[in-house]
């Protein structure tokens, strides 16, 4: 019987599944073969070196929940189970705390923590805690678990998870250096950035993104998915800023048919498709504060109710968020919860701006020709000349902006080589008239121009636009919400705008 639930389990762990719903699986299978209860898996997160309770098929999402939000399995208490494991019996088990399902009343119970070790590192990277409630079989199961432990660790290394950083590969010659995935460069702000990244991927805390737009939040966000236990579960992304506060509710809590005009059927919303995997809101920062109040729920709680309906859903979601606004100064003027942030600012990630790591520049030029050279199957070159230029620019979009110049002189290239003089890209000629008139807010922001020079550039906005918001913020290379922000950030007069 004991072989051939190892060699289930075997097959299962190495299956090309998700890691962690195979753990799943392979902890309901114990209950079939063995008499124990209440399997569960803890998770320790790297940064803190907490345990969270993660997968506990007995035990429902508001328990453990609850359970991570306000238990800690300290230093001290890990070294008591660190190499061999630990049996507690009967009501020894307080050292956890673990919520036990109604129906495991047994008081005689005794209780397996079996950590799990890979790479000779100092801490377990996960814990197996498991109730047995037949002594006479406690010896085999206990060597039974040793055996999966192990068995779950060889798992862990060949599906390339690790519990550490991941020490940077140079890289050969000719090749664009990645420090992470999909994001290029090999500059020493990218380098911290990405060390970091690592390091809390397999970590289930939330993550709060800053950013000036085009660095590639969205880009880190992935990059933290791919890099998780989760990594084969969904990764669904939704930009906040881009709906009104009606359609981005539907869109993240679902609806049920009739639930409002329109809602012509049944609809699950991100939250429900992204269970057990990444959620990903972008522009936290322009959300109101009713909508804030019902994401702060979901975090607090892991359940919600889709709109029109009464049902309440459980969800395992880990929430990445992303914004360009302050979010300590839009607290500060109450138009963001001093709650939810801190919620949301467990890890706090700063997305250095192309300026700040210039060096990276050339790689990502070479990146953007070699893709639309492959597109195209031509072979436009640039010049050294032109690298040296690019590099020396401001770029107050980023590596967006920098995309976009590379595109478009590719476009206009002349003599295959890219052609910057025709492009839109005002490093390389003087604006038109009409572009004179505009004036680029994110710059100012950058070259920390005092608050005068900011306010002045948006009453000027207004002037030209006569009083329209959408123009004015177009003038100004901000999206409307930001514009009203900015409005309401420096007082401004409600009588100067004319909607």
């Amino acid at each position: 019987m004991y072989l051939d639930l190892v060699n289930q389990i075997g097959k299962i762990l190495n299956s090309g599944g998700d890691l962690m719903r195979s753990i799943n699986t392979f902890l309901i299978l114990l209950q079939e073969y063995l008499p124990v209860r209440n399997p569960c898996l803890l998770l320790r997160d790297q940064v803190s070196n907490r345990y969270y309770l993660d997968i506990a098929p007995e035990i429902s999402e508001e328990e453990k929940n609850h359970w991570n939000n306000s238990n800690f399995i300290s230093l001290k208490q890990t070294q008591l189970f660190l190499k061999d494991g630990l049996i507690l019996y009967g009501g020894d088990d307080d050292i956890l705390r673990l919520p036990r399902p109604k129906s495991l009343t047994d008081p005689n119970c005794a209780l397996i923590i079996q950590p799990v070790i890979y790479n000779n590192n100092d801490l377990p990277v996960c814990i197996l805690v498991i109730y047995i409630h037949d002594y006479n079989k406690l010896p085999k199961i206990k060597l039974l678990i040793r055996i999966i432990a192990n068995m779950l660790a060889m798992a862990m290394t060949a599906k390339g998870f690790s519990s550490s950083g991941h020490k940077q590969l140079p890289a050969r010659k000719g090749a664009i250096p990645k420090v992470m995935d999909n994001i290029i460069g090999n500059s020493e702000a990218l380098l911290q950035l990405a060390q970091t990244v690592k390091k809390i991927a397999v970590s289930k805390v939330t993550v709060l993104i800053q950013g000036e737009s085009g660095t590639g939040k969205e880009l880190v966000a992935k990059t933290l998915h791919d890099n998780s236990f989760h990594k084969k579960a969904p990764f669904i992304g939704v930009n906040c800023a881009a709906l009104s506060e009606t359609l981005l509710e539907s869109e993240l809590f679902g609806h049920e048919k009739g639930a409002f005009t329109g809602a012509t059927s049944f609809r699950k919303g991100r939250f429900e498709l992204a269970n057990g995997g990444t959620l990903f809101l972008d522009e936290i920062g322009d959300t109101s504060l009713n909508f804030q109040r019902k994401i702060l729920r979901v975090l607090q709680e892991g359940q919600f109710e889709r709109l029109g309906g009464i049902k309440t859903i459980d969800i395992d979601v880990r929430i990445i968020c992303a914004t360009n606004v302050d979010l300590e100064e839009a607290m500060k003027l109450g138009h963001f919860r001093e709650d939810l942030y801190y919620r949301l600012n467990v890890i706090n990630l700063q997305i250095p701006p192309l300026r700040h790591r210039r060096d990276d520049i050339p790689y990502l030029i070479q990146h953007f020709l070699e893709r639309l050279n492959l597109n195209s199957n031509l072979n436009i070159q640039i010049r050294p000349e032109d690298i040296k230029h690019l590099q020396n620019q401001s770029w107050p979009g980023n590596v967006r902006e920098l995309e976009n110049a590379i595109h478009s002189a590719f476009v206009m290239e002349q003599d295959g080589f890219l052609s910057f003089k025709q492009s839109n890209f005002n490093g390389y000629r003087q604006p038109s008239q009409s572009n004179s008139q505009k004036f680029n807010i994110k710059t100012l922001n950058n070259d920390a121009i005092i608050e005068k020079e900011e306010i002045k550039a948006i009453d000027e906005a207004l002037r030209l636009s006569k009083g329209n918001q959408k123009q004015a913020a177009t003038h100004l290379g901000i999206s409307l919400r930001q514009l009203r922000y900015r409005v309401q950030k420096y007082g401004l007069l409600v009588r100067k705008i004319q909607v």
